[in-house]
């Protein structure tokens, strides 16, 4: 199978914070949190950059936890209802684990919602590049078919919409 060639990093959107004796998985996006991701300034924005075609044939990775799959649902109303797959490497920060996913997947285009310090550091391995992501931030890639340390060329970043 081919590498994905363009890869797409969410930091999940503003989330609740966790009540005495809640697992970390089940904390929600705020009500402000999910708004500023449906907002005009917010995924639709960030999407827009991605050409039709990319977006059209892209595939959705998510955490599982339920902050994350809220995020990847509010990327899917952005680019087009599809499935959504949970990887659990994504919740469990395995950069090594991702990595052969990604080198498995015969996907044009992945998009992969997560949670911090992950999607810095995945950026940094595959760019180089040192970025600080905020809730609902989004960092495009072209990536290096070998998916070597520093090969890949970060297209472009949007900082979270904020709320």
């Amino acid at each position: 199978m081919s590498n994905a060639r363009t890869l797409i990093l969410v930091r999940h959107g503003s989330a609740e914070r966790a009540l005495p004796g809640m697992p970390d998985e089940e904390r929600s996006l705020t009500p402000d949190g999910q708004a500023a991701l449906r907002a005009p300034g917010g995924f639709a924005r960030s999407f827009s950059l991605v050409d039709e075609e990319a977006r059209s044939r892209a595939v959705i990775w998510a955490s599982p936890a339920l902050r994350a799959q809220q995020t990847a649902q509010a990327v899917a109303e952005a680019i087009g209802q599809r499935p959504i797959d949970a990887l659990p490497c994504l919740f469990e920060q395995d950069a090594d684990a991702f990595l052969d996913a990604l080198r498995a997947t015969d996907a044009e285009c992945v998009v992969a919602v997560g949670h911090i310090p992950f999607m810095e550091r995945v950026t940094e391995r595959l760019c180089g590049a040192t970025l600080s992501f905020s809730p609902g931030a989004v960092a495009c890639m072209r990536l290096d078919d070998t998916l070597a340390p520093c090969e890949s060329d970060l297209l472009w970043f949007v900082q979270g919409p904020g709320c």
